[in-house]
């Protein structure tokens, strides 16, 4: 059991940071990016594609990032450009439009979940230490520290700095934001490129474990998206915990035998659990307000 939890807790750094990428993207441009891990998964398989043509690993890997990282500034700039006044819905609808214009395209170029599979890079899976008979890989303390690491920064960068504060006046009220002076369309482009970038390398670190083909990672979207709903897309801290959580949950269910072969409906049981919650307490709350 201990094997499938040190399991967990590699995925559930993995999670983390999917989810942080959701809430980020939401708090800063007000979006739910459906396409998220598709435009990672994009990216990602750029840099393999190019490893296998014989491309040494560190420029492929730039140019992979780079990859995802324009693919998700390309987005943002259709957003931008021709649906910054619409609401919410509106712009998630557009993401879904393109999460499955790219799993399509994806597919396509890359193979499917049979004949796609890729051997991605596997950096981190020495051992770094041992707890009783079972060995703690490096890719549990390096997407854990990532994750910890991206939820103190981004949390100090936007409550202690200058670009912080115009980065949240952009989402909250961006017409009034570029009244005032702050470029809005710059900002929100550079929010969309950087999460692209990071959404790759979150791709990269866990492609070896889920298999390496384009079906899989991106449908990491639905992982991402349960984790994000645990913060309730606002809070970094919840987020974090959630994606560990649901990484140990799904650790616990390949553990767990009778479950076993269900593992991968974990995350829509914590996306239909969440939502079950939070509507039974506005249902209690309207009833109180009368």
């Amino acid at each position: 059991m201990l094997n499938s939890i040190i399991a967990g807790l590699t995925s559930g750094g993995v999670y983390a940071l999917l989810g942080l990428c959701v809430v980020l993207t939401y708090r800063l441009v007000a979006v739910v990016n459906f396409a998220m891990a598709a435009t990672g998964a994009v990216g990602a398989f750029t840099m393999v594609s190019l490893t296998e043509a014989g491309l040494n690993v560190w420029p492929a890997l730039i140019l992979g990032v780079a990859a995802g990282a324009a693919l998700s500034g390309l987005l943002g700039a259709v957003l931008v450009r021709w649906f910054s006044g619409h609401d919410e819905r509106t712009k998630a609808a557009v993401t879904v439009a393109i999460y499955v214009a790219l799993m399509a395209a994806g597919l396509r170029i890359f193979g499917n979940n049979t004949s796609g599979a890729r051997a991605f890079p596997r950096p981190f899976d020495s051992p770094a230490f041992t707890v009783g008979d079972v060995v703690v890989p490096q890719a549990v303390l390096v997407s854990l520290a990532f994750a910890v690491l991206i939820t103190v920064g981004v949390t100090l960068l936007l409550s202690r700095t200058g670009v912080g504060l115009r980065l949240q006046a952009l989402s909250e009220r961006p017409e009034t934001a570029q009244v005032v002076g702050i470029p809005a369309p710059r900002l929100a482009m550079a929010v969309w490129v950087a999460i692209g970038a990071l959404t790759t390398l979150v791709i990269l670190i866990v492609a070896p474990r889920l298999g390496g083909d384009f079906s899989t990672l991106g449908g990491l979207i639905a992982t991402a998206l349960a984790v994000a709903m645990v913060g309730a897309f606002r809070s970094l801290p919840l987020t974090l915990l959630g994606g560990i959580l649901l990484g140990c949950l799904e650790g616990f269910a390949a553990f767990w035998e009778p479950v076993q072969q269900y593992r991968g409906v974990v995350p829509f049981l914590v996306i239909l659990v969440l939502l079950w919650w939070r509507s039974r307490h506005e249902v209690w709350d309207t009833a109180h307000s009368r």
